[in-house]
């Protein structure tokens, strides 16, 4: 085994673990945290002092045009969308014979689903009710389905794609998506500031643990390989 050969597999573990561990805290750590220090607030305290504040500043800068751009970005959003898409994502990826990617992808969006509404009967918070909503909306209010569907939608498209540099667009388009469905729910009067955040930080944390727990992925928890010994010459 040459010196060379032995600080290179050095170096390539510890870029693996170094990427293990950027995944684990940003990607799960840190959104499980900030959703427990939420999810404390809604409980104790009924959400954040500004909940209230932000949402009748949007309302008093409200528009015809944000009218119907929230409606429509709220629309997309709904489960039915979201739900469609996740078929044509799996679908396509078990098409093209990627059967591994396929149901981590159902188990990060779908399971996120489920979570919402796990969530939601747990803390059963009541929606906002300052004005008439043109979308009005029944269930709990916290964490937000919209705000958590669509994260965990962008999310696990951006795992998908993490190693195809020329989606670079996806990457960006998808959480920009997720914070104007964020930013609709809000301006429509039907979540708080809180329900929203809750909803990506739920959503991040689920889908990267999911990713955890199916950490074959890029081989990022794979040790190494020691390389075979060469056979010895006959005597």
């Amino acid at each position: 085994m040459s010196v060379n050969w032995s600080w290179n597999n050095v170096r390539e573990g510890l870029g693996r673990r170094e990427k293990l561990l950027a995944v684990v805290l940003v990607g799960f750590v840190l959104p499980w945290a900030g959703f427990v220090y939420l999810a404390q607030k809604v409980w104790t305290d009924g959400g954040f002092v500004r909940d209230k504040t932000v949402l009748r500043l949007l309302y008093s800068n409200a528009s015809p045009e944000q009218d119907r751009l929230a409606v429509a970005l709220a629309n997309i959003g709904d489960s039915g969308p979201m739900i469609a898409l996740g078929v044509l994502i799996a679908g396509g990826l078990l098409l093209r014979r990627h059967g591994t990617q396929a149901w981590i992808f159902v188990a990060s969006v779908g399971g996120s689903m489920v979570l919402t509404q796990v969530l939601k009967a747990s803390f059963a918070r009541p929606r906002p009710d300052l004005w008439v909503s043109i979308k009005p909306a029944l269930t709990y209010s916290f964490p937000s389905g919209h705000a958590m569907d669509t994260a965990a939608m962008a999310v696990a498209v951006t795992f998908l794609l993490w190693h195809f540099k020329g989606h670079w667009a996806l990457w960006v388009l998808g959480p920009l998506f997720a914070l104007g469905v964020g930013w609709s729910r809000m301006y429509l009067g039907v979540h708080y500031p809180s329900d929203v955040l809750g909803g990506w930080l739920s959503a991040t944390g689920w889908v990267s643990g999911v990713h955890l727990l199916t950490a074959r992925i890029n081989g990022l928890v794979n040790e190494p390989h020691a390389e075979a010994p060469e056979a010895l010459p006959n005597r």
